[in-house]
């Protein structure tokens, strides 16, 4: 029994550090985000991050990784695929972050991007374009993601006015009726 304090503390410095990643690398980007200001805000020892991530390059991939999770895109009916999406993409919770704002201030470092380019392709895209069928089902996991892209940068990163939460009724139904024509 003495063994499982010292495990458990151990997953919740490793989620605290994970969690006050995203947080940094979602609102102010790859670059900006410094490790003393991630262990800061978990409330860890800066010296945790290379113990348990090795260096930024690899929390970041670890922060990103669980969030492109594609089985949260599949695991629901195809008949309600579109709304599942708009509300994945606008109803956030603790629990699921969008990972969109995390990947797209990424795109000013070289190699965070190249994580990002890895991980969607790995986690989200081939998994999404299998389940979306063999007829055109890569095209339609790329228009997927350039939907989904768009919506959340002109409501997270440039908000419009139009787009803000709560989402209007009508735009609502539009994306989710235009995301579940990638799907019927």
């Amino acid at each position: 029994m003495g063994d499982r304090k010292p495990q458990r503390d151990a997953q919740r410095t490793r989620a605290a550090i994970l969690d006050a990643a995203r947080d940094a690398f979602s609102s102010r980007g790859y670059a900006a985000a410094g490790l003393r200001e991630i262990t800061a805000a978990a409330g860890v020892n800066p010296a945790l991050v290379s113990r348990y991530f090795g260096s930024k390059e690899k929390l970041f991939e670890a922060a990103l990784a669980e969030l492109l999770d594609g089985a949260v895109l599949t695991r629901g009916p195809r008949e309600t695929f579109g709304e599942a999406v708009v509300a994945l993409l606008t109803d956030h919770t603790a629990a699921r972050r969008n990972p969109l704002p995390m990947m797209l201030f990424a795109g000013a470092d070289p190699g965070a991007r190249a994580i990002v380019q890895r991980l969607l392709e790995e986690l989200t895209l081939a998994p999404l374009a299998d389940w979306l069928g063999p007829v055109e089902g890569r095209s339609r996991a790329a228009r997927f993601a350039a939907l989904a892209s768009g919506l959340t940068v002109y409501r997270a990163i440039y908000p419009l006015t139009e787009l803000a939460s709560p989402l209007d009724p009508a735009a609502r139904a539009w994306f989710a009726a235009t995301f579940q024509s990638l799907v019927d």
